[in-house]
């Protein structure tokens, strides 16, 4: 399992990384991060899309849901096939946020990996003979950023931008036995969980963070305005 994953992740990341730096990232590792980043998230982008519509959809369905679940809170039986027949009904499958997850997980790994132990300029075993070695990164980024150090500016802008985005892919709900919005809540949460995290981590991971969170709200924003236009389009006919 070890050697799938450098050879089929890690390996694959890091000269990717390397090429970024030695080429269009002209020896910034922060700029080689960035586009790394973005080239990952432009791969992942067709699954993560229908995982977000999926999630939308589901936001909407929640009143059907409580419905169902109140009126038979005493047949747990029925109360299952009725949400199944619900999701059956707006194509839902609500295990597919959980297969993404699981199987975006090893590349988390491998970016993480990649970001940390594989920056410290003993990576000549797994470069690929056509990748020249750099030899020492530099680690300050953007002229100012050391990468191996930890920012707290830089931890503070993405727990700004996780809880932007978390309240992006959930709508303040209107259901009166929510106290408060469910954006707001999980949105604080993933943010005191995103300075939890970082906080002990080189400024090279935060950067990583920062550029998949700010993707993702894009992300969210087309995904949102998609499904808006579509219920547009189906009230006009």
């Amino acid at each position: 399992m070890s050697y799938l994953f450098n050879t089929f992740l890690y390996q694959p990341i890091i000269n990717v990384l390397v090429l970024l730096y030695n080429t269009v990232a002209f020896g910034d590792l922060g700029v080689a991060i960035i586009i790394l980043t973005v080239f990952v998230r432009l791969c992942l982008a067709p699954m993560y899309h229908k995982m977000l519509h999926q999630q939308a959809i589901i936001q909407k369905t929640r009143p059907e849901l409580l419905k169902i679940q109140e009126e038979h809170k005493e047949d747990k039986e029925k109360q299952t096939l009725l949400m199944m027949e619900l999701y059956k009904k707006h194509k839902i499958n609500p295990f597919y946020t959980f297969l993404v997850l699981l199987i975006q997980l090893p590349v988390l790994w491998a970016l993480f990996k990649a970001f940390t132990s594989g920056l410290n300029g003993k990576i000549a075993e797994v470069l690929y003979p056509f990748i020249s070695n750099p030899g020492e990164f530099n680690h300050i980024a953007f002229g100012t950023l050391d990468l191996n150090e930890r920012s707290v500016l830089l931890i503070a802008l993405t727990a700004a931008a996780q809880f932007i985005q978390t309240k992006l892919s959930s709508p303040a709900t209107k259901d009166p036995k929510t106290p408060m919005p469910s954006g707001n809540v999980m949105g604080v949460m993933l943010a005191l969980f995103t300075i939890f995290i970082l906080w002990g981590l080189p400024s090279a991971v935060a950067v990583y963070w920062l550029t998949t969170t700010l993707f993702s709200m894009g992300q969210q924003f087309v995904c949102n305005k998609s499904i808006k236009n579509a219920e547009l389009k189906g009230n006009n006919n």
